[in-house]
């Protein structure tokens, strides 16, 4: 296996592999929100949120193929156990905006310093990064919105249940 890269330099090699393991860790984190979610009978925001995860598997796989196509094989990470119990809905939500904050943060991070190397192609797979994360920071944004418009009564808690399982369909 080639470990130097003609286009990647090293400190681009580990952004790339801190991107996969975010990532995956970011699927695992949002798999563990759907399993509490699922067991507490919100089975519509457990849906939405299984459908995040898997969307995040796909995120880690753009920098592998970066890595791949400069003949670096990727670092199939180590995963930390995410957090397994939450409060509420509400509380699953809120941890998913604070995660998503943090997770644009490197985001910015990466392509800040692929800029500054003038590595461009990791800058457009940055810029890329950064594009899905405004998505991100939006669905969730959203129901925090939602939340904050109609309250965190049962009844407002089952008709946002629904209308998550619905944005998963």
């Amino acid at each position: 296996m080639k470990t130097k890269s003609e286009f990647l330099s090293e400190a681009m090699v580990k952004l790339l592999n801190y991107r996969v393991e975010q990532e995956e860790f970011s699927s695992r984190i949002y798999l563990a929100m759907s399993t509490w979610l699922d067991d507490k009978g919100f089975v519509g925001a457990a849906r939405l949120f299984k459908q995040y995860s898997v969307e995040e598997l796909v995120h880690a796989e753009k920098a592998k193929k970066m890595l791949l196509a400069n003949g670096i094989r990727p670092v199939t990470p180590a995963l930390k156990q995410p957090k397994q119990d939450f409060i509420s809905l509400p509380d699953v939500i809120i941890s998913a905006l604070a995660h998503e904050k943090e997770i644009t943060t490197q985001c910015y991070a990466l392509t800040e310093a692929a800029h500054k190397e003038g590595n461009f192609m990791v800058v457009e797979l940055g810029l890329w990064y950064c594009k899905e994360q405004a998505e991100e920071l939006s669905k969730v944004q959203y129901l925090i919105d939602r939340l904050e418009a109609f309250g965190e009564e049962s009844i407002m808690l089952r008709e946002l249940d629904e209308e998550m399982g619905e944005l998963a369909d």
